[in-house]
Formats: structure tokens, C-alpha cells, sequence
């Protein structure tokens, strides 16, 4: 009976021995298991941080990209303007002394005039009222074609000033 009893115990000693192996050997494999899953989480969150610093980076990168467009297009805007400024004051300018010759002329034609009038008159005091017809006419003719043609100048001239405008208008317009 001691036999068996002892069989017995030393199987129960065994089985407790067994249980204890397995038990240790499920502890080990549930830690093994832990810790993967703890790399594994390191890992991820590893990842997911260099993700988020990348998009913040790319962010970044926009955002200067879009700031130094902007800087550029405002730097363009303002050199056409520039432009568009110094079109103008030369098309004035151009208009200005457009206006001034065509006053000089007009003092010019004037005075001739004028000076032809005293001319005839002298010539008239003297006697020479036919010679003064015939030079009366011949002046009314020339001062009508000189009036024509100070007229056909100042056309001219306005319509160049208008072509001048007519093309930093357009010019104005191809760099908006």
C-alpha cells in the first residue's frame, strides 16, 4: 500500500510539476506576448509620430510656397503698375506738346495774318486797290490753306495722341 500510495504521490508530485511547467510556460509565452505588442505599439506610434511630422512639414513647405507665390504676383502687380504709370505720363507728355505746337502754330498763322493785313492796308493807303484785291485774295487764299493745313496738322496730332493712348491701353490691359 506504501507502494502505492507512493506511486500516487509521486504521480500528484509529477502532474503539480507538469501544471507548474505549464503554468510558467503560459506566464513566459503571455510576456513574450506583452512585450511584441508593446514593441509593436512603440513602433506604431514610432510611425505615426514621423507620419505627423511629415505632414507638418509638407504643411510648411505649402505655406512658404504659397507665401513666396504671393510675394512674387504682388512684386509683378506692382512693376506693371509702374509701368502703367510711366505709360501715362509719357502719353501726357506727348499730349502736352502736342497742345504746345499746335499753339505756337496758331500764334504763328496769327501773326502772319496780321502782319499780311498791315501789308495790304500800306498798300491800300497807297493807292494800288487793284494790286490790293488781287493781294487780298491771293492772302485769303494762302491763309485758307495754311488754316488747312494747321487743321490737318492738329487732326494728325489728335489722332496720334489717341493711337498712343489707344496702345498703352491695350498694352496696360495684355500685362492684367
Amino acid at each position: 500500500m506504501n507502494k502505492y500510495a507512493a506511486e500516487e504521490q509521486a504521480a500528484a508530485e509529477a502532474a503539480r510539476v507538469m501544471a507548474e511547467r505549464i503554468e510558467a510556460r503560459k506566464r513566459e509565452l503571455a510576456e513574450k506576448k506583452a512585450q511584441e505588442e508593446a514593441e509593436a505599439m512603440n513602433k506604431y506610434a514610432a510611425e505615426e509620430q514621423a507620419a505627423a511630422e511629415a505632414a507638418r512639414s509638407m504643411a510648411e513647405r505649402i505655406e512658404a510656397r504659397k507665401r513666396e507665390l504671393a510675394e512674387k504676383k504682388a512684386r509683378e502687380e506692382a512693376e506693371a503698375m509702374e509701368r502703367y504709370a510711366q505709360e501715362e505720363a509719357a502719353a501726357a507728355e506727348a499730349a502736352r506738346q502736342m497742345q504746345e505746337r499746335i499753339e505756337a502754330r496758331k500764334r504763328e498763322l496769327a501773326e502772319k495774318k496780321a502782319q499780311e493785313e498791315a501789308e495790304a492796308m500800306s498798300h491800300l493807303e497807297a493807292g494800288a486797290m487793284e494790286a490790293y484785291v488781287a493781294e487780298e485774295q491771293a492772302a485769303a487764299d494762302k491763309r485758307e490753306l495754311a488754316e488747312k493745313k494747321a487743321q490737318e496738322e492738329a487732326e494728325a496730332m489728335n489722332k496720334y495722341a489717341a493711337e498712343e493712348q489707344a496702345a498703352a491701353e491695350a498694352a496696360r490691359q495684355m500685362q492684367e
